[in-house]
């Protein structure tokens, strides 16, 4: 998918800033109740589990942004490296994944928006795969991070939609589920850290499992699954400390 014309290279460029500018517009009206006349949150809380997280939570979206905003106009700098543009349409399939997640979402059909959702982070799981070393100090902060919190976060949110599907179906799932759906959350934190050399996936992983410790306060087993996954995924992100790029070549950034 990489682009080997000019005109191929900047159709792709302007497709991920729309697609970029179309997603954050899209999401800002489903926020503001503009989407089917409801906000996430009303639908979240019609289906409480035993890992819907605290509600600030999401801010982390905030910061996913900003990191896609960085990526769309670094991508279309002539600096950017070829790993950046490598990835562009699979990017454009990201926001209209997220898009659509966000539409079914709003109009409750749950079993739809765990399929998309699974979509959404298998896209962002080539998408990393692709970033694994990168070319230079910029694609890591401007590409690879941002690519890295996004994947970590939604791999989160698949495991948080799959139990809501559950309890939109009365099934019910209760404490020894939601320890699972975290242990499993944090075994991804681990593998997808070493497999991808993501030092920021694990980050946002132990950022979902936080909230959701936070929120199930009163259940012992949840807050102390949650502590032990949220210091290993800590653990696994410091780790970029001793080996982050330093140079504008490219290099093994993990071992």
């Amino acid at each position: 998918m990489t682009e080997k014309t000019d005109s191929g290279g900047n159709l792709a460029g302007y497709a991920v800033a729309a697609a970029t500018l179309l997603t954050i517009g899209f999401n800002w009206l489903a926020a503001a109740g503009m989407v089917g006349g409801v906000t996430p949150a009303e639908i979240s809380a019609k289906y409480p589990t035993a890992v819907t997280p605290a509600g600030y939570a999401f801010s982390i979206w905030s910061l996913i942004y900003l990191g896609l905003i960085a990526y769309s106009v670094y991508q279309l700098s002539s600096k950017a490296g070829e790993k950046a543009r490598s990835v562009r349409w699979l990017y454009v399939v990201t926001c209209l994944l997220n898009c659509s997640w966000i539409y079914f979402w709003h109009h409750d059909f749950i079993a739809v928006c765990l399929g998309l959702i699974a979509g959404l982070a298998f896209t962002l799981f080539l998408i990393n795969s692709r970033l694994r070393t990168v070319e230079s100090t910029k694609d890591f902060w401007l590409v690879k991070a941002p690519f890295g919190l996004y994947f970590g976060w939604v791999t989160a949110a698949t495991l948080v939609n799959l139990a809501i599907l559950l309890a939109s179906r009365n099934v019910e799932t209760g404490t020894l589920f939601a320890v699972g759906l975290i242990v499993v959350a944090g075994t991804f934190g681990i593998l997808f850290r070493v497999a991808l050399r993501n030092y920021i996936y694990p980050l946002a992983i132990a950022w979902a499992v936080t909230a959701i410790a936070v929120k199930q306060s009163g259940q012992t087993a949840i807050v102390a699954t949650g502590a032990f996954v949220v210091i290993a995924c800590l653990i696994a992100t410091l780790s970029f400390v001793v080996n982050l790029p330093s140079t504008d070549h490219p290099r093994d950034e993990a071992k």
